[in-house]
């Protein structure tokens, strides 16, 4: 959602600033500033290319590069004395930014994203909360809750972790890795219960 609204903004000041700056240029057949606006606006793509990252069969990075583009915007408009539409782009551009993550989280994600349980028993002692936390970080998996249980002589911990995850075969993936350490007795994954 950010990254579209990104673009749609950047796209609007690009827009403005071609067609209301520069008013000391002259327009004639040869002569038309709104080219100064083209040639930003398909030039910053390059910058923001090598913004975008692609890993695993996910990519990151779109925001940011939309972000740069927009930035570009934003500086064609102030260098071009559209003032009004620089001001305004900056504003909503961090409104975009700022108040639209939380958004995105907390009632987009929860729609796009299937909502999985991950239990794991194993043997206490050897670090493995923090490996399984950052493997379900790497597959963009979210946490949504976490319960921790050990047993009564405190030998063996049982974690049963929520997590919102947009592909649940990639939390498969970590399941079956994790599986193979020697300290893990039983690790699996099964649909939230609703409600």
């Amino acid at each position: 959602m950010r990254t579209h609204a990104l673009v749609a903004a950047g796209a609007a000041v690009f827009t403005l600033a071609g067609a209301h700056g520069f008013p000391e240029v002259g327009r004639g057949q040869n002569v038309d500033p709104m080219r100064v606006a083209a040639q930003v606006a398909s030039g910053i793509g390059f910058i923001g290319a090598g913004a975008i990252i692609q890993s695993r069969g996910s990519v990151k990075g779109v925001t940011t590069a939309a972000a740069l583009w927009t930035s570009a915007a934003l500086g064609l408009a102030a260098g071009a004395g559209v003032w009004w539409a620089a001001a305004a782009g900056a504003v909503l551009t961090l409104v975009i930014l700022v108040a639209l993550r939380p958004v995105g989280r907390h009632l987009i994600a929860p729609l796009t994203t299937e909502l999985r349980t991950f239990d794991i028993r194993y043997e206490r002692g050897h670090g493995t909360l923090g490996p399984v936390l950052e493997a379900i970080r790497d597959v963009d998996g979210q946490l949504e809750d976490i319960d921790i249980r050990d047993t009564d002589d405190g030998s063996i911990r049982n974690v049963v972790l929520a997590v919102r995850i947009m592909d649940p075969e990639n939390l498969s993936e970590v399941a079956r890795a994790l599986s193979d350490l020697p300290e893990v007795a039983s690790c699996k994954i099964r649909d939230a219960p609703s409600g």
